[in-house]
Parts: structure tokens; sequence; C-alpha cells
């Protein structure tokens, strides 16, 4: 696992910003958009064969907050039934005032 690990981290750190796919192999990487988080780095990873993802994260040191490099598992992905088909949902209530 530290060596599959390790060489998705590899990719990521030879990438260009942007877009970044590989048109093979088991791994792919996509940038995404760090909003407003000044100098973080972030990219949705896919693990073609199984449907795993991961978000993998790297944030430099700012101020008082440490910087770090973090690998976090979103889940697995799953066929849908039919088109449209909501897989999961979240929801929240209407606040006050809205």
């Amino acid at each position: 696992m530290k060596s599959r690990v390790a060489s998705v981290l590899l990719l990521l750190c030879l990438a260009v910003p942007g877009l970044v796919r590989a048109q093979e192999g088991r791994f792919q990487a996509i940038a995404i958009d760090s909003g407003l988080e000044y100098g973080t780095e972030k990219a949705l990873i896919l693990d073609t064969y199984s449907g795993h993802l991961w978000i993998w994260v790297e944030s430099p040191a700012v101020n008082d907050e440490p910087g770090g490099r973090y690998l976090i598992y979103q889940g697995q992905l799953e066929p849908g039934k039919t088109m449209g088909q909501v897989m999961d949902r979240q929801e929240w209530e209407v606040g006050p005032g809205e």
C-alpha cells in the first residue's frame, strides 16, 4: 500500500497544474480547485479498476498553522441501475432567516 501511495504522490509531484490525466494505467489524477486556500494543492485520485476515490491535499505552513500532506479516502463508486439515479444524498435543514 505504501508503494502505491508513493507512486501516486510521485505522479502528482511531476504533474503540471490544471488537468492531469494519464492515458493508461490504473490510477487517474485530476487537479481540483483549492478555493480560497492560498498555496493549497488538491487532486482527485481515481482507481479505475476498483472505483475507489481519494482526495490528495498538500498545504504550506501559514502563520501559526502547520502545513501538511493528506490522502483522504472518499469511498468507492458503484454503478447505477438507471440513468439519473441518485446514488447518495445529503441534505441540510433551511436555517432561520433563509
